[in-house]
């Protein structure tokens, strides 16, 4: 599973993009069955295609949200076949848990392939220039909550396995207890850390055990300080794997932010402007009232000025004045 995640982190870091030959279904029917990415058609996965409608956004935004789904189920599928392995009491049992563990391990490593692709999609088709910033903020958004939901998987896949990885630990020290009862915890915990010391241990064994029995604990040893390293290097690249995504939620979350200001800004011109148009109207309306009054004082002053001047020389004509 170590050279898988390798091969994934590869992928991550040049941002490429599964060909659709390389999707499949997942392989273990114990998961439970998920879509394939090939059987919604994911053709614009390929060189020079990109998402052009909403509902082809929104089937791989559902085909990433389905395949971290099963990326959960998986975990927990794969913590419960660590603690079948640390409590197997027989070699036979114990190979054929790390068998179907190693296979669980190998799927899940597809599934998050599957998940990654998906989301170098999206995130492609969110960054397109082409489309409005609306619709970029809102396939951007939908992006930067899967990736999130993503790491956070990833998060508790690389916890469960450095558990796992002290677990392994607690059972090797206690083999070595029972193989050799005068070996302080120093001991123990400097066999399983340090080859050299182990050997030390391991001679200690072979002298106060028979043969048959020392060489029974020696190969159980050998196989769960393995295992031990198995899980610390997977470990590893999960934590490599966590680092990238994040950084992929840092920067598409960066870039969201930068377009929700840019059309946070715009709706506030716009608001602004409509308030100035409705502010002119409300002015002019003001101002064409104030000439309407005008216009009627002005009239009735000179209605009642004439209608003075009328009477005043009708009764002067008369020799009433």
């Amino acid at each position: 599973m170590a050279r898988q995640l390798s091969d994934n982190l590869v992928q991550l870091t040049t941002n490429t993009c599964v060909s659709n030959a390389q999707i499949g279904r997942v392989s273990l029917e114990s998961v439970g069955s998920h879509t394939d990415v090939a059987s919604i058609d994911l053709s614009y996965q390929t060189d020079g295609m990109a998402i052009t409608t909403e509902s082809s956004f929104a089937r791989v935004a559902d085909s990433v949200n389905e395949h971290i789904g099963t990326l959960e189920k998986n975990i927990i599928h794969i913590e419960r076949l660590h603690s079948e392995a640390i409590y197997a009491t027989s070699p036979f049992r114990y190979t054929q848990v790390l068998r179907t563990r190693e296979q669980y391990a190998d799927d899940t490593d597809a599934v998050i392939t599957k998940a990654r692709s998906g989301l170098q999609v999206m995130a492609s088709a969110a960054n397109d220039p082409n489309i409005h910033k609306g619709d970029r903020a809102m396939r951007g958004g939908r992006h930067v909550a899967l990736a999130r939901k993503l790491r956070d998987q990833i998060e508790i896949y690389r916890k469960m396995e450095r558990e796992q990885a002290t677990r392994n630990r607690d059972r090797l020290a206690r083999l070595y207890k029972v193989a050799c009862p005068s070996a302080s915890d120093v001991e123990i915990y400097g066999a399983i850390e340090d080859p050299v010391a182990g050997k030390e241990l391991a001679q200690k064994i072979t002298e106060v055990c028979r043969p048959a029995e020392a060489r029974k604990v020696l190969k159980d040893v050998a196989d769960r300080q393995g295992d031990i390293v198995t899980i610390e290097r997977t470990v590893g690249e999960l934590t490599k794997l966590h680092v990238d995504i994040s950084e992929i939620v840092n920067r598409q979350q960066r870039k969201l932010d930068t377009i929700v200001v840019s059309v946070e800004r715009v709706e506030t011109s716009r608001t602004l402007g409509r308030f100035s148009e409705k502010g002119a109207r409300h002015t002019a309306h003001i101002g064409h009232r104030r000439r309407t009054w005008w216009v009627i004082l002005v009239t009735t002053a000179l209605i009642i000025a004439i209608t003075l001047a009328t009477t005043l020389g009708v009764l002067k004509s008369q020799g009433r004045l």
